[in-house]
């Protein structure tokens, strides 16, 4: 199964750690928990910012 959000770089919305090279990261769960602060943010459409 392929990204559901190919192409988007996710940050913590806490401390701001790359989470798409965390070790098992899926954007295909609704919710991600930081391996570095433990800060469960929001995987959605609904985050993606565009420039």
């Amino acid at each position: 199964m392929g990204e559901r959000f190919p192409d988007i770089d996710w940050y913590c919305d806490k401390c701001n750690a790359y989470l798409n090279s965390q070790e098992g990261f899926d954007d295909h769960k609704y919710l991600w928990k930081c391996t570095e602060c433990g800060f469960k943010s929001s995987i959605s459409k609904d985050n993606i910012l565009e420039d």
